[in-house]
């Protein structure tokens, strides 16, 4: 119940996750703190969080619960049960990871998923977020990261819009006579820098300007379809409406800008069998073992 407040930082959350009610959590937290005589949560109408005393605690206790957990519950989808809180953004949540959650959801009938889509950071602790996997690096010093895969980054429009205005021959042509619409960046309020990349290796940084921005894969998609303008969409997106020919990929000797993917945890979180077993799970379905040959790894899309 310790580990569970001091990672959701609230006791209806915490309760929820553990089945049990908010009252009797707080109370075993109140028993707790007499017991070991330390004050380990400071309290407020918003939150509860931490104190120096509690971390220490967190440290020291979190080991032998994962110690415990190995030795009393063996993970075998039997007995590997938990509410997971996952956190993805809009590009590989619909696009990657909902497809091969029914398959884990199968495999271990005891475990429910709250999957949230959004393309903010989350504060994984605070917000009690068991993981996150998101599209773009982490900049937080307090998380576990582990690098999933690249995608490519495609540089596309619909058909009636090239056959309209034409395509670009090099990608400075963007700048003349053409809407690109662009991706917000959450992190910085402004739109990403569009950088195109050769096999070779060259590369031509372009800051379009189209008059529409965005801030989530699908509303890209819904534009470009829509004949509004060039987008640069991620290959795990794009690869459907390439294949179907709703899209046409334009300047492809250009897109060699290769998009990283990272699965996430809190450093300082007690990590339960479940997510042991949804990480793995991910892992085995997504995780690739080598960069893709002459991807050109950048955090501009």
């Amino acid at each position: 119940m310790f580990v569970a407040v001091a990672r959701t930082g609230n006791y209806a959350r915490a309760a929820e996750r553990l089945g049990l009610s908010r009252s009797g959590v707080a109370k075993a937290i109140g028993r707790l703190e007499d017991r070991t005589g330390m004050r380990l949560f400071d309290r407020n109408a918003r939150a509860i969080k931490l104190t120096d005393q509690g971390r220490t605690f967190l440290d020291e206790a979190t080991p032998m619960l994962e110690a415990l957990g190995r030795i009393a519950t063996p993970a075998t989808p039997a007995n590997i049960r938990g509410h997971l809180r996952i956190s993805t953004d809009g590009a590989l949540g619909p696009y990657l990871l909902i497809p091969i959650l029914p398959e884990f959801l199968a495999q271990n009938p005891q475990v429910k998923i709250d999957l949230l889509v959004r393309d903010r950071v989350d504060n994984l602790l605070l917000e009690g977020v068991d993981a996150a996997i998101r599209f773009g690096e982490p900049k937080s010093r307090d998380l576990d990261k582990r690098l999933l895969l690249h995608s490519r980054v495609v540089t596309c429009a619909s058909k009636s819009y090239v056959e309209q205005r034409g395509a670009p021959t090099s990608p400075r042509e963007l700048l003349d006579n053409h809407r690109c619409i662009r991706m917000l960046d959450e992190a910085t309020g402004k739109p990403h820098v569009w950088n195109f990349i050769t096999a070779a290796g060259e590369q031509q940084p372009i800051a379009t300007d189209g008059g529409l921005t965005l801030n989530d894969a699908p509303s890209l998609v819904a534009a470009a379809l829509n004949d509004i303008g060039i987008v640069r969409l991620l290959d795990c997106v794009a690869a459907e409406h390439l294949r179907e020919g709703r899209l046409i990929e334009i300047l492809p000797d250009w897109n060699h800008c290769y998009w990283p993917s990272f699965i996430y945890t809190p450093i300082d979180g007690h990590r339960s069998v479940a997510i042991d077993a949804f990480m793995q799970f991910v892992r085995n379905r997504l995780e690739q073992s080598e960069p893709p040959p002459g991807a050109a790894r950048t955090s501009v899309r």
